[in-house]
């Protein structure tokens, strides 16, 4: 009797362990972040974050690898071919991503959830279960801000643009792009700060797309690489499952850790 009593309170036990969840959830994407661009003397507060959680630089993008495209599968959990986005335009009017996102699943599960881009062709993936969108170009991480409520359960996509610009005009890790990406880190740190009120985190930073000299969205290897960071306040997580270091795996990931 006494083993079955025991059984039956480990069961219970295991079952309010799986069954935590967060308060807070940020999946941020820096745009046109090359991995090779992340330490810790250009993005003390990302690294920072990679040391209590995981981090790859193995991450990689969709082919060709666009903004548009990759953050469609990104946020779909689907390749190109599946999720019907297959070039890099939107306007402001015509339909947006009709499949299924991770603000879907986040809504379903009880989230407010938020859709913040500096792009205005990211507005393409507003669908039913977008609660707030933000077009901000250049206060994507105020407005953030703004908005996060740690007393509240919230799902935040936030875009944040700057590298995209930087690396074709200056080149990718060149000397402008590394101090436009140490700003973005510094605004990011703020950012950070705040979401830590939250009683339980989850923080996932990565990117769409890096690029190579001036060049971006070609099939060269450069082109496709992203980096990866994931924090948990609930757990320590080691390692990051290959099947999410590619971009349409990375839904499939998050859903699995909220």
């Amino acid at each position: 009797m006494k083993k079955f009593i025991l059984l039956n309170v480990l069961i219970l036990t295991t079952s309010f362990c799986f069954a935590a969840e967060y308060r807070t959830v940020l999946l941020i994407s820096i745009d046109a972040l090359h991995p090779d661009a992340v330490s810790k003397v250009n993005s003390p507060n990302i690294m920072s974050l990679a040391d209590n959680g995981a981090y790859s630089p193995l991450a990689t993008s969709t082919n060709p690898p666009k903004t548009l495209i990759a953050h469609t599968a990104m946020l779909t959990g689907l390749k190109p071919s599946e999720n019907g986005k297959t070039d890099n335009v939107w306007q402001t009017g015509e339909p947006t991503v009709s499949k299924s996102t991770l603000l879907s699943t986040a809504k379903n599960k009880g989230y407010q959830t938020f859709l913040i881009y500096s792009k205005q062709k990211l507005g393409y993936l507003k669908n039913s279960a977008t609660d707030t969108e933000i077009f901000a170009k250049d206060e994507a991480v105020e407005k953030t801000a703004e908005v996060l409520d740690t007393s509240k359960k919230q799902f935040i996509f936030l875009h944040i643009s700057g590298l995209d610009t930087e690396g074709p005009i200056s080149g990718w890790m060149s000397a402008e792009y590394i101090d436009e990406f140490r700003f973005i880190d510094e605004q990011l740190g703020a950012l950070f700060k705040k979401a830590m009120e939250s009683p339980s985190v989850l923080i996932i930073v990565t990117s769409d797309h890096a690029g190579h000299d001036k060049i971006h969205g070609s099939d060269h290897p450069e082109d496709l690489k992203r980096p990866l960071a994931v924090y948990s306040s609930l757990k320590k997580i080691n390692d990051i499952p290959e099947s999410a270091l590619k971009i349409d795996g990375l839904k499939k990931y998050i859903e699995s850790e909220f």
